[in-house]
């Protein structure tokens, strides 16, 4: 792809590269004796080595051809019913003196003197010159209204690159042809080094270096400058400029740090408003500093040094199909720029995969609202078209790094463009903005914007709460009720006896609920008292017999739970993760784990047990010390809990158990080892009963295993609970965990899933980038039978999140809840 010749090149072509060296200086006299070409396009556009132009740029009577001329101009004049001017544009397309305009509403000229230029960028000759009828217009320039901002960096920001982004105006796929050179020259500078290496005398070598192709003709460092200045694309002028503000405001601080301690002098651009940051506190949001100007700058600090391509290869390593390769998607990025397109078709938005999409300079008055498929998107461009306003469902666009859309006619922005927590530049010069967003957005940054949008977002109300699905002796769905408790209602004497209730809920700790890591949540609604308080309201709401915690923490667990659901008839037991135990007792407090709640007045504890997945070595001789257990499982503080309960009205017994297994998708081997550690650690305790002493006796034996397992469906942690062992899964089969590896982590309990006879949930863990079922309640099919279960969250109302926690679910999981039957010995189907 790198030959120039495959571009439409033909003159250099490998082959007409090498020519003799005696030629080649013949044609650099020949050239040097024409002088310096006369203009700066013509410096820029013309190759180093045969006159031709450097391929992905246009010479210069591509630039200015007919199919160009006027178009955009006289597509605006029948928009507006304008017909009168068709017989003239169509004879100006003759004449190449007119290109692109801003907003569909000016008109083009070539210039014949250098252009002006306010932001210190580099005058040329010759280039299309933009006379926009709104140029004075405050409305679309507020800086015409408010001359202060030009002293504002942000704001002088949003001009130089509004200033970039119209110089690519009637080059149709800038994007793609800047690509191409840079392509290009990396190619001709990697050869041009090889040809120098090969060159020089090798070690060793006697005689004369061997005779080598001559090289290729090097341009000047004024051509070869100007080549890579112009090669530039949005995204790199972008990137550049936000790394040199970020560099100025570290230099900035030295040199602050170096003045004496009594000058406390202001710095002449800095603004009175205060400046938020993604980690700022909420005091300190609005309180006055002497750099808040600068301080708006520090999320550019977060800026990678690499390019977007390599940021996207990265990032999109992690979005494809877990069945497929990533080598197989050859192509990421989609560039219509400049195309008079008026609409876009529906069958972009099937191409998911796509990371960087390019729509500027075209006839759009609308982004379909089908963009919201593209959530892969790192850059789009949208400037100079018609839009009068943006899709809301763009805002789930979430991993959208750059987005443009320069003059255009855009009033607001959608509340929902507070998920776009990773937006790094928004493009907005040349739209009516609300002066509130302008303000927010050159006092506080991007940043301060998103996160206005974010905080203030308007409530959206729950179409209705999660229904509660009745099941029946079958093991198929039967009714469904508005809650649990108007299924309770219905609950006939002899199942109300026999039955009880079971939730599992990963709670999310709040020492992982971190702005960082939950920037697309609302601060309001993030913060530990606010999702205490909803935890409080869901699960009493649901009043389950029993209750399956994970992500607790310590402290919480004996000041807040115990207290608050003693009270409401529970009694608790909790267990820490290992890392507890070799921590002073304060820190220990802090460490998160599992617990189990249950009704006094349903149940009596007859046992407990708990176990540390990384010690069982020490419990069990069997479990031996092989390397890989050493290296990937014994450092893995998961653990699990384990409760015997009677059950009051039926006199039966049950063992419940809760765990967390480990979360890394790189060590599924060790969640596979983990849960085979639990099983067999449970059949343990069943053939401790004395009436459980045979094979068959255990798999009748009540049993239920809840909990966060950080596992798929399709993954060997599903298959070896559901189907007894694991039969070579891809997952862990090259592993070697000594005992339980010799067995296939087989065991002798017969478990399924409780959500099977419905089908899983869409979701348990609902993030931006992770959504799936990773949550279950295991139940031993022999001796229970699942007779109702919570179901699925209103899809619609799912649709407008990209992710909990949010006002509504305190946690990024969903709480699970089964109602299950003891089932009677050797008793048939028995239908209520």
């Amino acid at each position: 792809m790198n030959d120039p010749s495959l571009l439409g090149y033909t003159n250099l072509g490998p082959q007409q590269q090498q020519q003799p060296q005696q030629q080649q200086q013949q044609q650099h006299a020949g050239l040097l004796g024409k002088g310096t070409p006369n203009t700066l396009q013509q410096q820029l556009h013309m190759n180093q080595l045969s006159g031709m132009p450097p391929p992905g740029l246009m010479n210069s009577n591509d630039v200015h051809t007919p199919a160009n001329n006027n178009s955009r101009q006289l597509l605006d004049q029948l928009a507006n019913g304008n017909t009168n001017l068709l017989n003239l544009s169509m004879d100006n397309n003759n004449n190449n003196n007119n290109n692109n305009s801003n907003n569909g509403t000016g008109m083009v000229m070539n210039a014949p003197t250098a252009t002006a230029n306010p932001l210190g960028m580099i005058p040329t000759v010759g280039t299309p010159v933009n006379i926009n009828v709104n140029a004075s217009n405050p409305l679309l320039h507020p800086h015409l209204d408010d001359p202060s901002l030009l002293n504002n960096p942000i704001w002088k920001l949003q001009l130089h690159l509004a200033a970039v982004s119209a110089q690519s105006l009637g080059q149709p796929n800038i994007y793609a042809r800047q690509n191409a050179m840079k392509k290009y020259l990396a190619t001709q500078q990697a050869q041009q080094q090889a040809q120098q290496q090969a060159q020089q005398q090798v070690p060793g070598q006697i005689g004369p270096p061997p005779q080598l192709p001559p090289p290729a003709l090097q341009p000047t460092d004024f051509q070869q400058s100007h080549i890579a200045e112009a090669s530039k694309s949005l995204v790199d002028c972008t990137k550049q400029a936000l790394m040199e503000m970020a560099d100025t405001l570290t230099d900035g601080k030295a040199a602050k740090k170096q003045q004496p301690t009594g000058d406390s002098t202001p710095s002449g651009t800095a603004a009175n408003s205060a400046v938020s940051t993604p980690l700022t506190p909420k005091i300190e949001l609005f309180a006055n500093g002497k750099d808040e100007a600068n301080l708006a700058l520090l999320q550019h600090k977060k800026l990678s040094q690499y390019s977007i391509d390599e940021d996207d290869d990265i990032e999109n390593r992690m979005v494809m199909p877990k069945d497929s390769k990533y080598d197989d998607q050859l192509w990421h990025a989609l560039d219509l720029s400049n195309l008079q397109i008026f609409s876009i078709s529906p069958n972009i938005f099937k191409y998911d995969f796509l990371t960087r999409l390019y729509l500027n300079g075209n006839g759009l008055t609308e982004l379909p609202p089908e963009i919201k498929r593209l959530d892969n998107l790192r850059v789009l461009d949208l400037s100079h078209n018609r839009l009068t306003s943006l899709p809301a469902e763009l805002g789930s666009c979430f991993q959208l790094k750059y987005l443009y859309f320069f003059d255009n006619m855009v009033t607001t922005l959608p509340w929902e463009f507070g998920n776009l927590c990773n937006l790094q530049f928004l493009g907005v010069e040349g739209n009516p903005l609300e002066r509130q967003f302008l303000k927010i957005l050159t006092e506080k940054s991007v940043t301060g914007l998103i996160f206005y949008l974010r905080d203030n977002r308007p409530e959206i109300t729950l179409p209705h709460e999660r229904r509660f699905i009745e099941i029946n002796t079958d093991g198929e769905p039967q009714r469904e009720y508005d809650s649990l408790q108007q299924s309770t209602e219905h609950l006939t004497a002899d199942l109300a006896k026999r039955s009880f209730t079971v939730l599992s809920y990963n709670t999310l700790c709040q020492h992982y609920a971190t702005p960082k890591m939950y920037r697309y949540t609302p601060s309001w609604a993030l913060s530990w008292d606010y999702r205490r308080n909803k935890l409080k309201e869901q699960i009493l709401s649901y009043s389950s017999d029993v209750l399956c915690l994970q992500e607790v923490e310590s402290k919480t667990f004996e000041d807040y739970w115990v207290p608050l659901l003693e009270k409401h008839g529970y009694t608790g037991v909790f267990h820490a993760k290992a890392r507890a135990k070799t921590m002073h007792s304060k820190d220990s407090k802090k460490v998160d784990g599992c617990c189990i709640f249950f009704k006094r007045d349903q149940f009596k504890m007859v046992n407990r047990d708990s176990m540390d997945f990384s010690g069982a070595w020490m419990k069990h001789k069997k479990f031996q010390r092989t390397e890989d257990y050493l290296n990937r499982a014994m450092n893995k503080d998961n653990v699990a809990l384990f409760l015997k309960l009677q059950h009051v009205s039926s006199g039966d017994t049950i063992w419940v158990v809760t765990t967390h297994l480990h979360w890394d998708p790189k060590f599924n081997d060790v969640k596979t080892f983990q849960v085979g550690v639990l099983l067999d650690h449970l059949e343990t305790l069943l053939k401790e009963d004395t009436t459980h002493n045979s094979r068959q006796d255990i798999k009748k034996s009540p049993v239920l295993i809840c909990g966060d397992f950080n596992s798929y469906i399709n993954s060997a942690v599903y298959e070896l609970i559901s189907t007894g062992r694991v039969q070579a899964h891809q997952e862990g089969s090259s592993r070697d965990f000594g005992y339980m590896s010799e067995k296939n982590f087989s065991h002798n309990l017969a478990l399924k899933s409780s959500y099977n006879c419905i089908g899983e949930l869409p979701f348990t863990n609902f993030t931006p980038s992770f959504t799936d079922v990773i949550d279950y309640i295991w139940f031993s099919t022999h001796a229970l039978r699942v007779r109702g279960l919570l179901g699925e969250v209103d899809p619609e109302y799912v649709d407008k999140f990209i992710g909990f926690p949010n006002d509504k679910f305190p946690s990024d999981h969903i709480p699970l809840l089964a109602r299950f039957e003891f089932m009677k010995t050797n008793t048939g189907s028995r239908k209520v």
